[in-house]
């Protein structure tokens, strides 16, 4: 048994740093996009808490009693790469794929990250004359000055971009009966203009589908923005009280919308396969959802760089974090690293889907803002291009 006080301040260290990690970054100058009520962001806090005690309960579980690191596993792949996923979803073990997603899966549609030098959406903002790149999404500004977050909106609202490969491949996914859910960190609503039922999507940080008053709290019709928006106006007001009309996308300081927790302690538990598109994991509590499926799920990660990493030997043998070093006990983590519809691409071709996907992706419709990417290519991205989605890719 562990009695020493070296195997015990090992312990605590552990649970500390889990504890740590899923704190929200402070100065963090990612927005967070879905907007609740009060009353929903208490919940949702305490949702938090309890997506939190989950991962400290499995941190708990999973940590050895004897001094010695636990016993390497067996393989669950036969790599870790995109064909060993291929070899396993084709055996049929795999049932019930979540998907988590960021905006690298929507960078080929002509929409932006954050921080891209010259081109990113906090780059683009210095137009606007803000205190700070991120005040456009802060509630107090936004009270103060809404002007320059409606002059963004115009550029944002669903129907400027078109989907990509990638997102096409989630409705793969669903019409095979594969996809349990997936989880995205993105405000652009393209995962659902696919034809993917919106049951199937969790917008983590929201997105323009609904808007509310932040003074009465009134629901209001999409509609009632977008005109707001196309006529220009500087504000959307509310028809109740004369307030402002806000999409509901997560500001810094609002609670993640309940459905995220609910389904995220429901989904992830079930996976058998998940499958990280585009994002690099630094959004809390988003990021922490690799942690959350079973330590015998397979992962695979489909991004530019690393991301998600363990950050010390404990941490990869107890699953928290990825693991993608064969050496260091990896026996379930993939990784492709490469633009997300290359990937997903590649990864069609090796379970004979190809066609498949191509047939569900629609030719460019005339005047269309961006490029989709054409049938049996890969788009590489234009920097110059590019407006936004609710997260950062890979960069």
């Amino acid at each position: 048994m562990l009695g020493s006080e070296a195997a015990q301040e090992r312990s605590e260290r552990l649970a500390a740093s889990i504890a740590a990690a899923s704190t929200p970054e402070q100065g963090s100058d990612e927005p967070a996009d879905g907007a609740v009520s009060a009353s929903e962001e208490s919940e949702s806090e305490s949702d938090d808490d309890g997506l939190t005690s989950a991962l400290m309960a499995k941190l708990l579980a999973s940590m050895s009693l004897e001094s010695k690191p636990p016993p390497p596993r067996e393989p669950l792949l036969e790599s870790f790469d995109l064909k060993g996923i291929a070899s396993l979803i084709k055996s049929g073990k795999t049932k019930r794929i979540v998907c988590m997603v960021g905006a690298g899966i929507s960078v080929s549609a002509g929409i932006p990250d954050f921080r891209s030098p010259g081109t990113g959406l906090y780059d683009n903002l210095a137009k606007y004359n803000l205190p700070h790149a991120t005040a456009v999404f802060e509630l107090d500004y936004f009270r103060h000055n809404p002007r320059p977050f409606f002059l963004l909106a115009k550029e944002l609202f669903p129907g400027n971009f078109q989907p990509t490969p990638t997102h096409y491949f989630l409705k793969l996914l669903h019409d095979k009966g594969l996809l349990l859910r997936c989880f995205s960190q993105n405000i652009d609503s393209l995962e659902c203009q696919t034809g993917l039922p919106p049951e199937a999507v969790v917008a983590a940080h929201g997105n323009f589908d609904s808007a509310r008053c932040i003074a009465c709290r009134k629901e209001h019709p999409t509609q009632h923005v977008r005109d707001a928006v196309v006529r220009g106006d500087e504000t959307c007001v509310c028809l109740d009280c004369g307030g402002l009309v806000k999409p509901d996308i997560v500001f810094f300081g609002e609670g993640l919308p309940e459905r995220f927790f609910k389904l995220a302690q429901a989904d992830l538990p079930a996976a058998d396969l998940l499958i990280v598109m585009g994002t690099s994991l630094v959004v809390r509590p988003f990021a922490l959802l690799i942690n959350q499926v079973s330590d015998t799920t397979p992962r695979l990660l489909i991004n530019r760089e690393k991301a998600g990493t363990s950050s010390s030997p404990q941490e990869a043998a107890l699953g928290i974090g990825f693991n993608f070093d064969k050496g260091n006990g990896n026996y379930r983590d993939a990784l492709f690293l490469g633009d997300c519809d290359a990937g997903v691409r590649r990864l069609c071709r090796l379970l004979g889907w190809e066609a498949e996907l191509d047939a569900l992706i629609p030719p460019r419709p005339a005047g269309s803002a961006a490029p989709v990417a054409n049938r049996g290519t890969t788009v590489t991205r234009s920097r110059a291009a590019a407006a936004v989605t609710g997260q950062q890719s890979s960069l």
